[in-house]
């Protein structure tokens, strides 16, 4: 395990845990999918910056209003057009991590039937090549009922010759009875023209602290994925963010996100000892606040992304990244994302 002098963080954070290289470094890699999210300028800042590296892009348009269940957001065509220009497919995202608001989506007739009418809807927009749909925080008793409802989305959009995403949360079996019981892979992969796999999220900003995406479960989840039918279709996604949790975190103590970048300037205001953890390939470190209050931060970077995108890669998995604008920019200078 490699540390670095607290009086050069920067320098840690930028040579010392410098992008380590791959075996694979020559291979030609297809381009990653990845999030936009529309309300960050960051985020089509980064998108022009790397648009020949991006294969596919799901800007954060549309969300589930609550309690009333009804779609909302709209188009941004800033970005829409800028993406249709460069020929990046375009997959706007419905987003609702409510789960009792998803639980009524897909259970109530009347909000099931309108959703679904209006998510077709929003397909039709001639410079929208399909729909992600990222519904989460719903229990393995609604697992049937995600099914029947994203077959009948799925249905729709193909009779329009669009395509759709669907989200799940990353893991190594199938267990009906775990609330991960929600997303039956198999099934889903079936009906969809792509599953974006959250291949993180063993801790959150809710949790004690820890790394967020250890390379342990990641190539777990891999190799459960491609042992599936449909395999290709399975993107492992991975995020590129940081956690800040002050004492042992928890709900109590929530943890505070940052970009990478705002990881170093943390890092070096605080004169960290920063290190790479083998297990997740993440960087992390400590400190003590103004308040006398101890920090626990872990970061994703260059070399922690890549290592996830590799394991995909390994497993025969197209990559997926969440999201543009808060990554090390290093990042596209890995061999894991396609030549520019």
């Amino acid at each position: 395990m490699r540390r670095c002098a607290p009086g050069a963080v920067i320098a840690a954070l930028l040579l010392c845990v410098a992008l380590a290289p791959s075996a694979d470094a020559a291979a030609r890699v297809a381009r990653p999918q990845a999030y936009l999210l529309s309300s960050a300028p960051d985020s089509l800042l980064d998108l022009r910056a790397h648009a020949r590296s991006i294969g596919v892009v799901y800007p954060t348009y549309f969300q589930c209003a609550v309690p009333s269940g009804r779609v909302l957001g709209a188009d941004v065509p800033a970005v829409t057009g800028y993406a249709r220009e460069q020929q990046i497919a375009v997959m706007p995202r419905f987003n609702c991590q409510d789960g009792e608001m998803v639980h009524l989506i897909l259970s109530e007739p009347t909000l099931r039937a309108t959703t679904l009418a209006r998510l077709v809807q929003l397909a039709r927009n001639p410079d929208y090549d399909g729909l992600n749909l990222d519904l989460e925080n719903d229990g393995a008793s609604d697992r049937q009922a995600l099914t029947s409802f994203v077959t009948m989305l799925a249905a729709r959009l193909h009779a329009l010759h669009k395509k759709l995403s669907v989200v799940v949360v990353g893991v190594s079996e199938d267990d009906p009875k775990r609330s991960t019981g929600f997303y039956d892979d198999r099934a889903l992969a079936a009906i969809t023209d792509s599953v974006f796999v959250l291949a993180w999220g063993a801790h959150w900003e809710g949790s004690a602290p820890g790394p967020i995406a250890p390379l342990g479960a990641a190539s777990k989840t891999a190799a459960y994925l491609s042992s599936l039918p449909n395999a290709r279709r399975f993107v492992l996604g991975a995020p590129m963010y940081g956690l800040d949790w002050t004492g042992s975190g928890g709900p109590a103590h929530p943890a505070h996100a940052y970009e990478f970048s705002g990881i170093v300037a943390l890092a070096h205001a605080q004169h960290a000892v920063v290190r790479r953890d083998p297990a997740s390939a993440e960087l992390t470190f400590g400190y003590t606040d103004a308040e006398g209050a101890p920090h626990e931060v872990w970061s994703m970077d260059a070399t922690a992304v890549a290592a996830l995108l590799r394991i995909a890669h390994a497993h025969g998995l197209a990559t997926g990244l969440w999201r543009l604008g808060e990554e090390d920019q290093r990042v596209w200078s890995s061999s894991q994302i396609a030549p520019r």
